[in-house]
Formats: structure tokens, sequence, C-alpha cells
């Protein structure tokens, strides 16, 4: 039988489908809602606003403490008085942060044994105007320690003041009368002025009675004066303002206290002058006027300063500056 001849694959004839050929289905493009855009657009400004106002308030937050305290660094700072410069209130190194001034009286004085802190307000270093009222209580017998917060002065530049940090400042005073100049803590007279009546207070009630008070145009409005600055309005001041010298502690300190004031009180300084707790000694003089308050602390110092008598001393020549 004759063989079939072969023939080869690509001579085979292609089969041809009859069915037309099948299109591929049409991409589908998503489109994004414009109203998912809009709300994450105003949500990334809203948190930019949030950042932007916790940034600020940060900012005030660190800078609040100039609203109240205006330290300086003059070099013609210091009392003018015949004096030792001293140097104490030593960090964690063994380095002096404190600088002030001991205005000693003679051994022979009948109150050589008594010392007056003189704490002074948060305006400025000490200066010549500090040196009058210093003199008075020098030439009534007392010896005197004062000083210059850190940051204020001859003082430590760093850090900032503040009022823990002047707080600090006072102990360490206290602490260097005690210790190093050997004063009894209940011949200790703190002398206060503006906000350092605050701190006067604080010191006699964690380390008092000490011998007396002597408040000096004391500041109560602090906090108020801070609450009614336009920049404070923006911010819950809680939480970003915490210096407020409070004054509450008179109410409880029952050591002997002379309440100056010279000008016009306000009506918070007399309701806190009021509210003190006795014994207390209020004075208010229109104007200032040295006479008067030499003889406010004489008649002070001499109720409450028991065997001590005022001695006659010496006037003193200022030092050269």
């Amino acid at each position: 039988m004759a063989q079939q001849p072969k023939t080869s694959p690509k001579s085979q004839p292609r089969a041809t489908s009859s069915r037309p050929a099948q299109s591929s289905p049409p991409k589908t493009v998503e489109v994004v809602d414009p109203r998912w855009l809009v709300r994450m657009l105003g949500v990334f400004i809203v948190l930019g606003l949030f950042c932007s106002y916790l940034a600020l308030g940060l900012l005030f937050y660190m800078g609040s403490w100039q609203l109240v305290l205006h330290p300086t660094r003059l070099a013609n700072g210091g009392t003018r008085l015949v004096s030792e410069k001293i140097h104490f209130g030593p960090n964690g190194a063994g380095e002096p942060q404190l600088a002030g001034e001991w205005i000693g009286v003679p051994g022979s004085s009948s109150r050589a044994n008594f010392a007056a802190l003189y704490l002074r307000g948060g305006d400025g270093q000490l200066d010549a105007a500090d040196g009058t009222q210093i003199a008075m209580l020098r030439d009534l017998g007392l010896n005197v320690l004062a000083f210059d917060y850190r940051g204020y002065g001859n003082s430590a530049q760093r850090p900032h003041p503040s009022e823990d940090r002047m707080q600090a400042d006072a102990v360490s005073a206290w602490e260097y009368l005690t210790s190093t100049r050997h004063i009894a803590p209940d011949h200790v007279i703190l002398f206060g002025s503006g906000t350092g009546v605050s701190l006067a207070v604080k010191l006699l009630q964690n380390y008092g009675p000490g011998g007396g008070l002597i408040a000096y145009n004391a500041d109560p409005t602090v906090r108020a004066r801070v609450a009614h600055d336009p920049r404070s309005h923006l911010f819950p001041l809680s939480l970003v303002f915490h210096d407020n010298f409070s004054l509450e502690g008179l109410k409880h300190v029952t050591t002997p206290k002379l309440l100056y004031t010279v000008g016009q009180a306000d009506g918070a300084r007399k309701a806190v002058y009021q509210t003190a707790a006795d014994p207390k000694l209020t004075v208010e003089v229109p104007t200032h006027d040295e006479a008067a308050e030499k003889a406010a602390l004489t008649r002070f110092l001499d109720s409450n300063l028991p065997g001590a008598s005022i001695p006659v001393l010496t006037p003193q020549v200022p030092s050269a500056k």
C-alpha cells in the first residue's frame, strides 16, 4: 500500500476562528473625593495652629519670669557703704554663686550679736538706694548681710532668676549667717522689700521664728499684674506662670513684724497687712521720709530685741568707687 506523504506542521493550514476577537475591559480611573481632600486640609491646618499655640505657650512659659523680675548687672552697683565683700552659696563644684556685702558694727555694740538679712525686691541689683536703708539698720546697731540673687549684680549670671531660685539663695544667706557668722537664728532680723518680703516670710516659716520681720512695701500684686498683661490672656495662667511670691504666710507667722508702707497703700497690701498675725506694728507714711522710717525702726527694734539698747556709733565714710 502506498504511504501518504507526511506534511510538516508548518505546512499545515491554520484553522481560523470565525469568532470576533475579544477586547480587554477598559481601565477604571479612581477619582479622590474632593470632600476628603478638604477634610484633610482642615485637619492639617488645625494641627498646625495647635502646634503653633503650644510653641507660643512654651515661649511664654520660658520667658514669663521677665514680667516680674528685672535683673541688672551694672558695674557701679553695690551699697556704696564701707563693707566686707563676701562670696558664699557654693554649687556642686564648690564654687560660690552669690556675691554680697557684710556691713558690720563694732563688737562693743550691744547688738553686735544681732544681724539683719536684707532681701531686696526683683527690680535690679543692690544699689545706693539700698545702701540708704541698710545704713539705718547699721546705725541702729545691727550687722547687715546684703547680697544679689543669681542673675543679678556680681552673683552667678546663670541660671536666670525665678521665685524658687531666689528662695534657695535666701536660704543660702540664712545658712551663711547662722553657720559662718555664728548668728543665732532668733537673733536674725529679716528685712524684705517688695517681692523680697515673700522670701522672708517663707524663710521664717521654714527656719524661724527668727528675731523679727520688717516688711517694706510688700508686693502682693505679682500674679494680678501678670494676669492683666495682654499676652497672658492667650494661655491658662496656672500652666505658664508659677512665680507667685505669695504673702499668705503672714497670716501664720507669729514673729514680731514691722509692716511699713511708703506712699498710698493699695487695697491688696492693706488687706495683707490687716490679716497678718500678731504681734505687728503697721506704719504708713505718705512720702519717703528717712526720719519717720528711722523712728519706726527704732521703736520696733527697741520693743523686740531684749536687752539691746541703741548704741552710739561713729558715722562711716562711704567707700570710694
